[in-house]
Order: structure tokens, then sequence, then C-alpha cells
């Protein structure tokens, strides 16, 4: 489980190119936490791994605190995230219910799904902020 702070310091701010299947592979296997924005169309998904610096050349990387377990309890750290818009994290979140991935990924996965389910469907109304 996650919990993102409001804190956080963009390294980069080019658009870069959608990620490979080599690499939304990897990232399903990294945590993953939804950043929503306002605009609703405008949130964003930070893929992270405690151990291991984010991929480059994928997108912008943000430092985010973060809450992960530790011994019996919890610890608050900060991470280096790579950052997605939603639109190009659908690949790798999608992957990540079905790839034995972490637990958080897993989760955002199965909400992609439902949702584009929903849209598929018809069910999804556009919305004001």
């Amino acid at each position: 489980m996650t919990a993102p702070s409001a804190r956080s310091h963009p390294s980069s701010t080019s658009a870069s190119p959608p990620p490979s299947s080599a690499e939304l592979a990897r990232l399903a296997h990294r945590s993953a936490v939804f950043l929503p924005g306002d605009p609703a169309r405008t949130g964003r998904v930070a893929f992270w791994h405690p151990d291991e610096e984010p991929p480059a050349g994928l997108g912008p990387v943000e430092e985010l605190t973060v809450v992960v377990p530790e011994g019996t309890g919890i610890a608050v750290v900060p991470v280096q995230a790579l950052l997605l818009p939603v639109r190009d994290a659908l690949p790798a979140l999608t992957r990540a219910r079905t790839a034995r991935a972490d637990e958080a990924a897993a989760f955002w996965g199965a909400a992609a799904v439902l949702a584009l389910q929903l849209a598929a469907r018809g069910r999804l109304l556009p919305g004001l902020s």
C-alpha cells in the first residue's frame, strides 16, 4: 500500500514515446500509484520500486514519499518514480493484473480493465471538474 505525498520534484518534462513491450513487462512488476489531476484527464500513474531507479527515457521522474511495510509496522520513504499519463500506463497496468506483479499495480490494473469495460458499454458519462 502506498500513500504518495504532495511533495514532488520534476526532473524531466519532455514528452517521451510510449514504452516498448519489454519496458511494459518491467513496469508491470513495479509498485504503482495513481496521482489524480485536475481536470481528471491529467491524472498520472507513478511506477516505483524501493530498491531500484526508474527506467530512463520513458517519461518524467519525480520523487514521491510513500508508505511501505517495515517489520511489523510501516515506514515513510522517498522513492524515485516514473510518471506516465494514464493512456501510456494502461498497457503496463493491464499486464500487471495477471503477471504476478506488485499488488498495488495489479489493483490498478484491475481498476483500469473495469474502466475500459464501462467505457466500451457506454456507461461513463463526461464529467466536470
